[in-house]
């Protein structure tokens, strides 16, 4: 950029400046990504297309493979229960939900959901959630586009993904009524 253009750009910053009072550190923060607000309750009924949810997973699905092998968003709440999309490009720790059960219905792509069995190493997190590196002595359910796994509260399970497999899954996730607790 030539002198010109630099002093161009100096005079458009200084009027900015003075037309919105904002200095240069706060004009920087203006222009932070917007925070994604919390889903609000769903009181009405909902009717969703599983092929654009599929193509929404399509997203995710580069997501978890540029980062953890593993991306979700919460897609609505309702009273007892919400949904999520997630995808993944590789395997998954143990995990078990004291207080919601899950139905993975498989949107695209292939897995295995291994459900059952003993958590390896298990950790208790807040709000009745179990998270371990594993599962052992499990039994493993092969997924494919188009199927649905029901995963009772308190029933350890882990997502696997072999080599080469990814998979988009619309999840609702049910909590079990206080009285069953």
């Amino acid at each position: 950029m030539g002198w010109l253009g630099v002093a161009a750009n100096a005079v458009l910053w200084s009027a900015l400046t003075a037309a919105t009072g904002l200095t240069p550190m706060k004009q920087a923060a203006v222009v932070q990504p917007p925070v994604a607000a919390a889903p609000t309750m769903q009181t009405e009924p909902e009717v969703l297309n599983l092929d654009a949810l599929a193509e929404r997973g399509k997203a995710l699905l580069e997501q978890a493979k540029a980062g953890s092998g593993s991306a979700g968003i919460t897609l609505a709440h309702y009273n007892g229960h919400y949904t999520m999309l997630t995808a993944r490009s590789k395997s998954g720790g143990g995990e078990l939900h004291k207080h919601f059960a899950d139905f993975l219905i498989v949107l695209d792509g292939e897995g295995t959901e291994l459900t059952g069995g003993t958590m390896v190493d298990a950790k208790e997190l807040p709000g009745g959630e179990v998270h371990g590196t594993g599962l052992e002595g499990a039994t493993p359910h092969a997924l494919h586009k188009g199927d649905v796994i029901h995963i009772p509260a308190g029933t350890p399970h882990q997502a696997v993904e072999a080599p080469g497999q990814t998979i988009v899954i619309y999840v609702i996730k049910v909590q079990e009524p206080e009285s069953s607790r």
